[in-house]
This record gives structure tokens, sequence and C-alpha cells, in this order.
């Protein structure tokens, strides 16, 4: 069973597609049609004339489309291309960075805190005379209910 294509909108890319064939013919040099858009525009034209649709798979558009989504987007870039417009460049992306990228410090930290002997950074960094941490509890964690929560009124 085929799908069914609205025929106005068969009728109109119809229309397209032919209205691009005869614009075709009048360019010259950079502006003419590769062999790919020749052939592209050649196999829509088939397509819509013996199915009434160009493309036969639900996923790729509107099943009452003739053309897909694909479809109807080259054959509007072979449009302008044919009425002597190019293709725009595409436009840089909007989106920057908010943090700047890594710079390097403006100060050197080193020049703060001179080299000392080792030694005796060694030396006045041992403490013997500190207690040692407190041990931390194994096994499951215990609950323990707080008073002083909201209280019921009767």
């Amino acid at each position: 069973m085929g799908k069914k294509t609205d025929d106005k909108k068969t009728r109109k890319a119809l229309a397209r597609v032919r209205r691009t064939l005869r614009k075709k013919e009048t360019l010259e040099g950079d502006a003419a049609l590769s062999d790919w858009e020749d052939e592209f525009i050649d196999s829509l034209e088939t397509r819509l004339e013996k199915f009434g649709s160009a493309f036969a798979d639900p996923e790729k558009g509107d099943a009452a489309e003739a053309l897909s989504y694909r479809q109807a987007a080259k054959l509007r870039e072979v449009e302008k291309k044919a009425k002597g417009k190019g293709r725009k460049p595409l436009k840089r992306s909007s989106f920057k960075p908010k943090k700047p990228a890594f710079r390097k410090p403006l100060y050197d930290r080193d020049e703060d805190f001179p080299e000392e002997d080792s030694r005796s950074t060694a030396k006045a960094c041992r403490c013997d005379s500190a207690p040692p941490p407190p041990e931390r509890p194994t096994g499951p964690p215990k609950l323990t209910v707080i008073s002083g929560g909201k209280k019921k009124s009767s």
C-alpha cells in the first residue's frame, strides 16, 4: 500500500522543480549546477510524476508532503543557486565561554616565600606533643532522636 500524498502539494513541488530546471538552462560558468544537482532535480521530477511523492520512508517527512525534509532543504539551496544567489557561509556560534582561559599569574608566589633550609622547616613542623586524631566509629550509622522538635497540639 502506497502512502497518501496531497495532490496539491505534489503539484506545487513539481512546479518548483520544473521552475528550477528552466532557470538552470540560463546559468553559465561558476553559477552552473553541478552534475549531482542536475541528477537530483531530474530524479525528483521523475519520482514526483510517477509516485506523487519523492520519498517513501515515513520517518523522513510528513506523510502528506511530496518531498522529505532533506529534499525540500536541498531543493531550496539549488533554487537559490539557480537564481544566482550563492550559499551563505556558516555563522559563527554566539556561545562564548563565560570564564576566560587560564592566564599566567601576575606575580610569582615563590617570591613571597623565600626558600629556607629544608632541615630547619622539617624540625619546625614536627609536633610530637599533638594529640592523635580521634578514632572513627566503625559499623552501621546509629540514629538518635533529639528532643525539641515540633510539639503536637491536641
